[in-house]
């Protein structure tokens, strides 16, 4: 009957160590690509990126009708007989080579976009990161999570933190 006692009163002592540490946790959440679009910052990045998308863009086309027309003159020599066998494989080698080269110019143009999109809103999203740090620690929020990922399955309105992040980041 001891053992009964001492045991039961053990265990009551190790249960009330354990729910004195199993405190409510703090959760907020925000959907940040909402904040991201309406930062004038994202707005200028975009434009930019607009219009270097553009730029390379009308490049690229000056040089896909330039080869247009290299095909068509290589075709009106053909059909005249101006070429010989040997002159037209050359040619025809010499048309794909550059076909090559344009499609390699595309993937660069992708690659160049991304990268400035990168380096243009890299330091938009670590400003955004450090506001939604700071409202976390200045209220006592354990976790923030990010609904614009679609991955959270119920959120209650009252822990938006997503205007506290605004007021961070002097939007309105």
């Amino acid at each position: 009957m001891k053992n009964i006692f001492v045991l039961t009163f053990l265990f009551l002592l190790a249960s009330g160590f354990t729910t004195s540490k199993l405190e409510a946790q703090k959760v907020g959440h925000l959907n940040s690509a909402l904040i991201l679009s309406e930062m004038p910052e994202v707005l200028a990045a975009d434009a930019e990126l607009e219009t270097l998308q553009q730029q390379l863009v009308n490049q690229a086309q000056r040089k896909v009708e330039a080869l247009q027309r290299d095909y068509q003159e290589l075709v009106r020599k053909e059909q005249q007989g101006d070429l010989s066998p040997r002159q037209l494989q050359e040619e025809q080698n010499r048309l794909r080579e550059k076909e090559m080269e344009l499609q390699m110019e595309d993937q660069n143009i992708q690659s160049t976009l991304m990268r400035k999109r990168e380096e243009l809103l890299s330091p938009i999203i670590d400003k955004v990161q450090k506001a939604i740090e700071d409202v976390a620690r200045e209220n006592n929020f354990q976790y923030i999570l990010d609904t614009s990922a679609g991955t959270v399955l119920y959120q209650d309105p009252a822990m938006d933190v997503a205007d506290l992040v605004r007021d961070k980041l002097g939007l309105d």
